[in-house]
């Protein structure tokens, strides 16, 4: 085995951010909510739960723009795409680079609009608009969830 490159170190982060990230997700979906839903429900919870979920995502933030780059440099390590376009590890790379912004869209969508607005309606005890804005939430999650899978699985196949 050769010695570690600057370009392992690069694809070590890379695979780092992207732990952070769906793991981040996994966690928030598989054992936050659950928990906070059996002790008392997420209107009782929502200070916890609002403060959960704004400080991982700074984090998730930052896991997905270390994703960004750390793809974009090893692409321009193969030679930028000029030199992958017409492969099929170039388009991989484009499918994964199109479900990672499909992704940060969807959270953007969620963060800055779906939850202020469920949150408001909530307040408001408008149970119809809660209903409504909880549905698009499912979806929106549903959107980043299957996006980074299908992205992480592109990445997989790129090294057999």
């Amino acid at each position: 085995m050769g010695g570690m490159t600057i370009w392992t170190l690069v694809l070590f982060i890379h695979l780092l951010a992207i732990a952070a990230w769906l793991g981040g997700m996994l966690f928030l979906g598989a054992v936050v909510v659950p928990s906070v839903r059996a002790h008392g429900g997420l209107r009782a919870s929502r200070p916890l739960v609002t403060a959960v979920a704004r400080r991982f995502g700074v984090i998730g933030g930052l896991a997905w723009v270390v994703i960004l780059v750390t793809g974009l440099l090893m692409v321009q390590h193969r030679g930028g795409f000029d030199a992958i376009s017409g492969t099929d590890y170039g388009r991989k790379i484009m499918e994964k680079l199109g479900l990672l912004v499909l992704a940060g869209v969807a959270v953007l969508v969620h963060s800055l609009w779906q939850g202020p607005r469920l949150r408001r309606a909530e307040e408001a005890g408008d149970e119809a608009a809660v209903a409504r804005w909880r549905r698009m939430r499912g979806v929106l999650d549903t959107i980043v969830l299957l996006a980074t899978l299908a992205a992480l699985y592109l990445g997989a196949s790129l090294s057999m």
